[in-house]
């Protein structure tokens, strides 16, 4: 009865050490992403209102509005009236061209770093009155998505200038665009952002686009095409690359752009990590205490305490260093403080012996190991199953192979 009541309280203490960890390991990741509940989060979010974010080019719409009279039957009054009436007619752009110049630069707040940029873009459109009738030619224009700044905005049509700003109500271009007429507007203008532009060219993606070309010239050479799908030419320059884009006769669902790796773009791995990271606590008391009575190691119960203080503090180290310093310092750092925890506590309470046989290499195994197969690109889930159940067979094995009557906690001793 004895030996009953110290099996279960042994369990318990375990259970309460499990969930009291459980509890800190989610925590903290919840705190690793771009939420605003983070650090890392917050300092985004409060630069992305200051800077920009991440600039999407809505692109203009064009239509020609069509005024005319009719002639109709005024029954009231018993006679024939002359009305003013107004028809719509959408104008697709023939031609696009795009050319924009992107200046990337890192911006610094603290130990934060964040992907910025500034950009000065020359976008014309050739239309083309392929109606049967003239009229006047208006646009819709928009602020690019994200841009907290625009400046050194300029609306020219042919050769001449006028003074309009990007506003929700449609703005008058031309007083009058006869039939088979073309007219070229061109929109040069400037934003900063980060992390990716682009020019949603979805926007047309109801309509058949006869020409497209963009040119989009960077002083860096470390981007990414922001939907790849896309024909495409890259041409790296002394400083840095020139991506030009070329298509004809098409319609796309897809956007047009570059994108930059974010300097935190291992948080959504490390996140995930973070959120299993709970299994490892969990598989690493109980190899402790199936190893400990397989070979019969003594020590208090207490020490669990201090056993799942290792692993936790080891996550806990990664979680919040990665948003501070590069992956490989974040899981150096957290890979040295987790060794010299375990050198300065395992051994005095294990033996050498089983510290270097067991509780080391498994160790290494649920944190390090552990940690690399969720920043793999592919396989992270089946690598991860394999470690979860290499270590499980590894447990297995020892148990089938033991006697469990002479285990200390089934003795009573």
């Amino acid at each position: 009865m004895r030996t009953s009541g110290r099996v279960t309280g042994l369990f318990i203490w375990l259970g309460f050490l499990i969930f009291v960890g459980i509890l800190l390991l989610l925590s903290a990741s919840s705190r690793v992403g771009e939420h605003k509940s983070s650090t890392y989060g917050y300092a985004y979010i409060e630069f992305q209102d200051s800077w920009g974010g991440e600039i999407g080019v809505t692109l203009p719409t064009f239509y020609l509005q069509r005024v005319y009279t009719e002639t109709t039957y005024n029954k009231e009054a018993k006679q024939y009236e002359t009305v003013m009436k107004t028809a719509d007619f959408s104008l697709n752009p023939q031609v696009v061209s795009w050319d924009t110049a992107l200046n990337y630069g890192e911006q610094e707040r603290g130990w934060l770093i964040f992907n910025a940029f500034e950009t000065t873009s020359h976008d014309q459109y050739q239309l083309l009155n392929n109606t049967s009738y003239p009229g006047k030619l208006y646009v819709n224009l928009a602020r690019p998505e994200n841009a907290n700044l625009i400046y050194n905005y300029h609306i020219t049509v042919g050769d001449k200038q006028i003074e309009l700003s990007p506003a929700e109500e449609p703005s008058l271009l031309l007083d009058n665009l006869f039939v088979g007429q073309k007219t070229v507007i061109t929109l040069t203008y400037s934003t900063k952002g980060m992390d990716s532009f682009r020019y949603k060219l979805s926007d047309y993606q109801n309509r058949v686009v006869k020409q497209l070309h963009a040119h989009l010239s960077l002083n860096t050479s470390d981007f990414q095409i922001y939907r790849f799908g896309l024909p495409h030419v890259i041409t790296p320059t002394a400083q840095g690359a020139e991506v030009t884009f070329a298509v004809n006769d098409f319609a796309t669902v897809q956007d047009l752009g570059i994108t930059f790796a974010s300097k935190q773009m291992y948080l959504d791995q490390i996140e995930a990590m973070m959120s299993y990271s709970p299994a490892s606590l969990i598989l690493y008391l109980l190899v402790i205490l199936v190893f400990s009575q397989i070979q019969g190691v003594k020590f208090h119960g207490l020490h669990y305490l201090f056993i799942a203080m290792i692993i936790i503090f080891y996550f806990l180290f990664v979680a919040y260093l990665v948003r501070f310093v590069s992956i490989t310092t974040t899981f150096a750092l957290a890979t040295a403080l987790t060794t010299g925890m375990f050198f300065a506590y395992c051994p005095n309470v294990f033996g050498w012996k089983f510290s270097r046989q067991v509780a080391g290499p498994y160790l290494f195994g649920l944190t390090v190991i552990y940690s690399f197969i969720f920043l793999m690109p592919i396989f992270r889930g089946l690598l991860f199953v394999t470690l979860i159940f290499l270590i499980c067979i590894s447990i297995m094995i020892s148990i089938s192979r033991s006697d469990i009557s002479q285990w200390a906690i089934v003795k009573g001793d």
